[in-house]
């Protein structure tokens, strides 16, 4: 199998590695050989390409990236296909074009007559002009091969919708992973599809096929099977388990014996462990459930003082996933505005308790600086002393008053009056606080 591998890969328990080829472009790409009629030779080019790696431009309500490709395949000093393909690749959600787990995926095929043939690949991002390119040697495959070429796949189901359907054979999707690259989170099976070709003599024979995976010269599997030939063609899907491998590159030698003929396929691929990362602001998991509560309320499991350590770190990562996304940011970005609001909030308003827990903190951790601030001091009608409040009002980040009260007259601040958000309660003996005679209107947004 000739693959060629493009891309700053960082797995857990494997050092990066980045795989040069020509270009600025980062892709991968591979090709399979299978036989056809009258001796020819199918093959297939598949490409993929991390989202990451395009440039995407806003425009008709969603994203949208186009990637052009050429391809010439060349038999000595002549041209036998020259080809142009225009990839218009859209995505609606705009993050999706920094996630590390979605790519593009295409495939060409092509006829190729008995010889010996050169493949060159062109391709151009042409939102950022950045390109790749790559040239390999093909040869047919020989009528007298008893075996295609190895395709690894990363899903095989049945799928009778339109998506990929390049990749399909008979209804059955073959999810083609021309990186190699096996996420132990997203499947528990590499698959290897191959075609065993058997002469008319063959016939009700069986073909002898062993295949090992070694890792670092240790044997991983070792497998052998008889496999009695009944048509020309047997199209075979053989699931090699990566749920237990470490993380890791692996070296797969697959070798059948049919008849006389005796021949060997290598493949390889790399075994990826997601790392969970916890995300988190505060350093206890107790103060980043109270944090929480101020975006969600009581969508904080009500069981948090039982839950384990893990499944609190579990659920906070989670939270501010969701949060990147209900705020159309990155999960560090959302973070950072979030981690300057605390800050702020104990600065400004901490008096006996950090300032991050109180009224005003948790209303400016919230929303930020409110779009108008009132402060004033209540009259002489009220039925305690003259106190200090402020009307903070929102109209930008969300439509909301909010009326505090320095009751102490020490600094600290209470909420005793909301409009606008469901969140939080109207104290109702509010008004006992600023006197019958405060201006209500002030509280209009």
């Amino acid at each position: 199998m000739n693959t060629k591998h493009i891309l700053l890969c960082l797995l857990a328990c494997l050092a990066g590695q980045l795989l040069l080829a020509t270009g600025d472009l980062n892709m991968f790409i591979e090709k399979h050989r299978f036989l056809a009629a009258d001796d020819e030779t199918i093959l297939l080019v598949d490409y993929q390409i991390p989202y990451r790696s395009l440039t995407f431009i806003a425009q008709h309500g969603g994203f949208f990236a186009e990637l052009g490709v050429s391809v010439s395949i060349a038999n000595a000093d002549s041209i036998v296909y020259s080809q142009a393909v225009t990839d218009n690749i859209g995505i609606r959600n705009r993050f999706d074009a920094t996630s590390n787990r979605k790519f593009y995926l295409n495939r060409l095929s092509y006829i190729l007559e008995p010889g010996s043939y050169t493949l060159s690949f062109i391709a151009t991002d042409r939102n950022s002009q950045k390109s790749f390119s790559w040239e390999v040697p093909v040869q047919s495959l020989d009528n007298t091969s008893p075996i295609s070429d190895l395709e690894l796949s990363s899903a095989v189901e049945a799928d009778s919708t339109q998506y990929l359907s390049k990749f399909k054979r008979n209804n059955i999707l073959y999810r083609s992973e021309p990186s190699i690259i096996f996420n132990k989170s997203e499947t528990d099976f590499l698959h290897l599809f191959y075609e065993i070709y058997s002469l008319a003599e063959e016939r009700e024979s069986s073909a002898f096929l062993t295949i090992s995976v070694e890792r670092e010269d240790s044997l991983i599997m070792d497998l052998s099977n008889d496999i009695t030939l009944s048509r020309d063609i047997e199209a075979m899907t053989m699931r090699i388990p990566i749920g237990d491998l470490p993380a890791g590159r692996y070296n797969g030698f697959l070798n059948i014996q049919v008849g006389e003929r005796l021949e060997e396929r290598r493949f390889e691929f790399v075994v990826m462990e997601d790392v969970e990362l916890y995300q988190a602001i505060m350093p206890n998991p107790d103060d980043e459930a109270r944090l929480m509560r101020y975006f969600i309320g009581n969508r904080v499991p009500n069981d948090w003082s039982n839950m384990s350590l893990e499944a609190k770190k579990r659920f906070i990562s989670s939270f501010w996933d969701q949060m990147g996304a209900a705020y159309q940011s990155t999960v560090p970005a959302i973070m950072a505005t979030i981690r300057d609001r605390i800050d702020h909030a104990n600065r400004r308003f901490t008096h006996f308790n950090p300032g991050w827990t109180t009224d005003m903190g948790r209303i400016y951790i919230r929303y930020g600086a409110p779009d108008e601030l009132e402060s004033d001091e209540s009259s002489d009608e009220t039925r305690f002393v003259r106190k200090d409040y402020q009307i903070w009002k929102y109209r930008t980040k969300a439509n909301a008053v909010y009326l505090f009260v320095d009751h102490l007259m020490n600094g600290n601040y209470r909420l005793i009056y909301v409009s606008g958000d469901d969140m939080e309660v109207t104290n109702p003996s509010w008004q006992n606080f600023v006197g019958d005679d405060f201006d209500t209107t002030k509280l209009r947004n």
